[in-house]
């Protein structure tokens, strides 16, 4: 069929009909290329400009964290899910069938479209790079950019829509297809899950050598310092755990900063509303900028990422309740991240907002000229809880509540933290561990993270909805992302995954089991 293609990209990808029987691949921006200078490609790579999220290679991925257990919706709230967001509905409560809805003109899923339309525009870049020749030296950096955002898309790809990695199966399980010439039209085969980490891994070993080391102006450009960051996660989710400290440890020895978040609001009161504004250029945190995006079938992460007050306060209990029912906050997050504790110190909802990220809080130096984007980057916190989690598992306890005390003393509010031991928790190497992983997800919670660790973690876990409860044994086929069905459709090749064998289970307000809606 024929489909008119386009690539608004800073001047430099040119429109042209193609004919195609792959409709998928239909949606992927190839074109004729036609940058021919290293400035030229330069521009390609950087076009990040706010107006257009949608189509920038720093865009991640939305809905990712509604199959985890930071993600709660009451029954208003699950039932707004329709039309080109009701698989977020079906997700929510693990049912078998996700896309439920159809039309004419829902043709696409944007977490895989988007990833796949970065991984052919850098492979189109990767191509035809090799012609800007007036710059050797920057054509070498330009190409391992490439490399690092194309590496990166695989790397959500491979967790949001495969199993979770396991040395012994990785090598028979599929994964997700591996496209890196797409105007070929190469068969879209699930490659294995170890043929895609070890196509990440490749990708950023190369890319490593021709970066420089760290840039402060231009945060959505890969350096060694995001390689390195990247691969520690790499490597954190593949359960190398040396191989993880060695690259969360490369990361901290070239930037370490951490915001302490007693200096980041105006005035007396500790309130989501008074946080100082940042940009996304001087953010200290901040290794490699990265962010959702709204589209016509996905949101902001701010209008999923909710939890009942019940949730929140054991997820963030350092505070105290005064007889008047207002509260002694002294963890930070709880105040500043999120919209739960009002102006008068109390929590007068059943249900809380993650609002960190969004661009009118703590980003809204970038303002409304951001869209509706939510900064989602790889920053210092991950690399800190990655190496505690690495130091925790290797026996090395202080070391790893050393990290743990760096993060927690620049969050709570001064002279309220004291620094932890591992006599604190009777020298116990599990209930150290244990306390590393609790940081990371209160650090980490609204980044779309949560799913992909309690994949890695083997955690079970439930959901509820009204009175439903729907438990969720560990790795059970339903936390794994199915393939948008039209693609399947299009591409008989592209096998989905068997979500059939299926451990869910529900339960009334009885605790009696009930039957599978799917």
């Amino acid at each position: 069929m024929k489909k008119f293609i386009y690539l608004i990209a800073i001047f430099f990808i040119s429109s042209i009909f193609i004919s195609c029987e792959k409709d998928f691949l239909d949606s992927l921006p190839r074109g004729q290329v036609i940058a021919k200078t290293t400035a030229d490609f330069r521009k390609l790579l950087d076009y990040v400009d706010n107006s257009r999220y949608s189509y920038s290679l720093s865009v991640t991925m939305s809905y990712v964290d509604i199959l985890s257990d930071d993600v709660f919706l009451d029954s208003t709230k699950w039932n707004t899910y329709t039309t080109t967001n009701e698989h977020v509905k079906n997700l929510y409560v693990f049912k078998n069938t996700i896309w439920t809805y159809s039309s004419p003109s829902f043709t696409n899923e944007v977490n895989w479209n988007n990833q796949y339309y970065i991984i052919s525009l850098c492979s189109s870049i990767l191509s035809e790079i090799v012609k800007a020749t007036d710059n050797l030296a920057m054509q070498k950096q330009l190409a391992a950019e490439a490399k690092v955002h194309r590496a990166y898309a695989y790397l959500l790809l491979i967790n949001l829509y495969a199993p979770q990695y396991n040395a012994s199966t990785a090598a028979s399980t599929k994964g997700v297809p591996i496209v890196n010439n797409p105007t070929g039209l190469p068969p879209l085969v699930r490659n294995s899950v170890k043929e895609v980490y070890d196509f990440i891994i490749k990708e950023l070993e190369e890319a490593m050598p021709d970066l420089p080391d760290d840039v402060n102006q231009y945060k959505h450009r890969p350096t060694k310092l995001a390689v390195n960051a990247i691969l520690a996660r790499t490597y954190l989710y593949m359960g190398n755990y040396a191989k993880a400290l060695e690259y969360s440890n490369k990361a901290l020895q070239t930037r370490s900063y951490l915001y302490d978040y007693n200096t980041i609001y105006t005035g007396t009161v500790d309130y989501y509303a008074n946080l100082v504004g940042i940009s996304r250029m001087n953010d200290e945190e901040m290794l490699l900028w990265k962010a959702f995006a709204k589209n016509t079938n996905t949101s902001t992460s701010n209008s999923y990422f909710i939890l009942d007050t019940m949730s929140f306060n054991k997820l963030y209990p350092d505070f105290t309740k005064n007889t008047d029912g207002t509260l002694n906050n002294f963890d930070l997050r709880r105040t500043l991240k999120f919209n739960a504790v009002a102006l008068n110190r109390k929590i007068t909802t059943k249900t809380v907002i993650f609002m960190f990220n969004f661009y009118n809080s703590r980003y809204k130096t970038d303002g409304s000229a951001g869209g509706s984007a939510c900064h989602n980057p790889i920053s210092t916190p991950e690399m800190y809880l990655t190496r505690a989690e690495c130091y925790a598992r290797d026996g090395k306890l202080q070391e790893a509540l050393n990290d743990v005390n760096a993060i927690c003393v620049k969050r709570y509010k001064t002279g309220t933290f004291t620094n932890l031991t591992p006599a604190d928790f009777q020298n116990n190497k599990d209930k150290v561990l244990e306390r590393v992983l609790l940081e990371r997800r209160r650090e980490l919670y609204g980044k779309d993270m949560r799913l992909f660790d309690l994949k890695r973690l083997n955690i079970a876990y439930s959901h509820n909805l009204g009175s439903l409860k729907i438990a969720v044994p560990a790795n059970d086929p339903r936390i794994v992302w199915p393939i948008f069905t039209p693609y399947i459709e299009m591409n008989s090749e592209l096998e989905q995954y068997d979500r059939t064998a299926t451990g869910v289970k529900y339960y009334n307000s009885q605790g009696v089991e009930v039957p599978l809606t799917d």
